[in-house]
């Protein structure tokens, strides 16, 4: 099928991109506009011709409108989570346009808005991919990736809680299930299965989707892919629930933490790296813990990017309250899986939630992973059993200590952390400190109540 064959019964292309704050963002392009400046000679016919310039096919010209129809400010790169104002000190004045790119690959109905589909979009300036391009900085990663002979793929266990309006009050819990408990299925089947349709439709694979512990709460596991598709399929999964919950008369939320009192939702990201589904770390596997522990200290300002999601880093709620890894250890940030054969599958990172950018957090992960093979950094000892059943000095002799309190250390840690600062680049480096450092401030001067209800209407 040819692209404006793709394109005909559509109306509205939305041009998608994640701004630093992991708000999604969308301009539609109106295509029966393009249409009118395609269409000749009838129903089934495309012609162009550029007077004065060389030929160009009908299909050549529709790509070269897709690509250069869309601009957004590079300010919108400078916005942080909690109202549309430029962050001074991110240094992205309205002053220069970017163009959004579609990535056609990534093209995907949305049969819950009929006539639109959904577009990932690379950003670029003046045709070369400005260095605020977040899916130009994953390929970056994977291309060193590939320098070393590996090839990454990430799997994603995203979570969340369906919610519903109350009179007057904080949004409640859709149910009042408990982990696996079956009938879950039952009183969600109509959404369920909507949200697998449409997922389906959009190439988005899941492997499984189970209730989770939370009251409401489901977790929805993605296929492993390259890096860029994996997070490319968050986002279409979020848009999805999202959306599809609306259409049930629920909200699906992906805060961190929507109870105090309950288990918080997580985005586990599994990471391989050979493209063996039986061995998918090999001999990589110690110095890439190494390297993501080492790190961990600045990596956690990109995974956990806000308060609330340091609220879900509890012990013994399987969500890593301290620092370190294990085996099969549930309870630890950075977790390896094995085959039943003992070999490791992938190691899984847990120390992030769904306020993450995917692009951001998963090419940072692989940043500091890979640093950590270059420089074959040795991790600690494994952590056998859950650590908040030791007391203090035990914790101590064996080098486990908790995981932050608040955005501030991990921000500081970042800000000097000099592998991340050339992962990223300079230019995205700054921006991201200070839209996450202005932000974090003006969160931690909100009352919990205002600031979930904030998060909540975001995420």
């Amino acid at each position: 099928m040819s692209l404006a064959e793709s394109l005909r019964e559509l109306e509205l292309l939305r041009y998608r991109w994640v701004d630093l704050a992991n708000v999604v963002r969308a301009k539609g392009l109106v295509l029966p506009t393009i249409r009118e400046r395609l269409f000749a000679g009838g129903v089934g016919h495309w012609s162009h011709e550029e007077p004065g310039g060389p030929a160009q096919t009908a299909e050549e010209h529709l790509r070269e409108l897709l690509a250069t129809s869309v601009t957004i400010s590079q300010a919108q790169f400078s916005l942080p989570v909690t109202a549309d104002v430029v962050t001074p000190a991110a240094d992205l004045p309205p002053t220069h346009d970017l163009t959004l790119v579609p990535d056609l690959g990534s093209m995907v109905p949305l049969p819950y808005a009929p006539g639109q589909a959904a577009v990932a979009c690379d950003v670029l300036d003046h045709g070369e991919p400005s260095p605020l391009c977040l899916r130009s900085f994953v390929r970056r990663v994977v291309d060193r990736a590939a320098q070393s002979g590996l090839r990454p793929r990430v799997g994603v266990e995203l979570e969340f809680a369906l919610l519903r309006a109350s009179d007057g009050g904080h949004p409640q819990p859709a149910d009042s299930s408990t982990y696996a408990a079956e009938n879950a299925f039952d009183v969600h089947e109509e959404f369920l299965a909507e949200v697998l349709a449409v997922l389906g439709s959009q190439r988005v694979s899941v492997a499984q989707i189970h209730p989770e512990s939370a009251p409401g709460q489901f977790e929805i596991s993605l296929w492993h892919l390259d890096p860029v598709a994996a997070a490319d399929a968050v986002i279409s999964a979020r848009q999805t629930i999202k959306a599809v919950a609306g259409r049930h008369g629920m909200i699906a939320s992906f805060l961190p933490v929507v109870d105090p009192g309950s288990g918080g939702s997580g985005m586990h990201l599994h990471l391989s790296l050979t493209g063996d589904a039986d061995d998918g770390l090999a001999d990589a596997e110690r110095p890439f813990i190494g390297g993501v522990l080492e790190s961990l200290p600045a990596l956690l300002a990109i995974t956990a990017p806000t308060p609330m999601s340091y609220e879900r880093f509890r012990p013994h709620f399987w969500a890593g309250a301290y620092s370190g890894w294990g085996y099969e250890n549930k309870e630890m940030p950075l977790r390896v899986t094995r085959n039943a054969d003992g070999r490791s599958r992938d190691v899984e990172y847990k120390a992030i939630d769904a306020t993450a950018n995917p692009y951001l957090a998963i090419g940072a992960l692989l940043a500091v992973g890979l640093d950590g093979i270059t420089r074959q950094v040795a991790p600690p000892p494994a952590v056998v059993g859950d650590p908040g059943l030791l007391d203090e000095q035990e914790r101590a002799a064996a080098g486990i200590v908790p995981l932050p309190e608040s955005p501030a250390a991990p921000l500081a840690a970042l800000a000097d952390h000099d592998s991340l600062r050339r992962a990223l680049g300079e230019d995205l480096h700054h921006a991201y400190l200070a839209v996450k450092r202005s932000e974090s401030a003006e969160l931690e001067q909100m009352d919990p109540t205002s600031r979930r209800n904030l998060l909540l209407a975001r995420y």
